[in-house]
């Protein structure tokens, strides 16, 4: 007979334990909504201050402009120009890393297909468990 009341209290013990993992999953996935959320919030205010920020320097670069207009308008052009080529340059450099990950990558998985199937599923399996919920 104590043999049936210790089958009965792992028994229990086990339906316990399955509870709290239940519930620190859906406590850990309700803790990743609310961090996601949290940062969704703070992007949208530093992307609206930005955005304030960047029409109020437009706004004063357009009065600076009209007050001496051929020199600031100069310096503006020269700025304008500088920052397009740098800008096309950081997108070359960008594009061209880009483009550099894609080849090693494509080679890696052309030297090593299982390995690579084996690293997909496993990172599709963790995917599917994380959304599952």
């Amino acid at each position: 007979m104590s043999e049936s009341n210790e089958s009965k209290t792992a028994a229990k013990k086990l339906e316990s334990s399955t509870e709290h993992a239940k519930k620190a999953l859906d406590a850990t996935a309700s803790a990743a909504k609310v961090v996601g959320e949290t940062v969704k919030h703070h992007a949208q205010v530093a992307f609206e201050t930005g955005k304030e920020h960047i029409s109020a320097a437009a706004k004063d670069l357009a009065d600076a402009a009209s007050a001496t207009y051929g020199d600031v308008s100069e310096k503006a052009k020269a700025k304008a120009c500088e920052y397009q080529d740098k800008g096309r340059a950081i997108y070359g450099d960008v594009s061209s890393r880009a483009q550099t990950f894609q080849s090693d990558g494509e080679d890696y998985i052309r030297q090593n297909p299982l390995k690579a199937v084996g690293i997909a599923v496993g990172i599709g399996f963790l995917i599917g468990i994380i959304f599952r919920r």
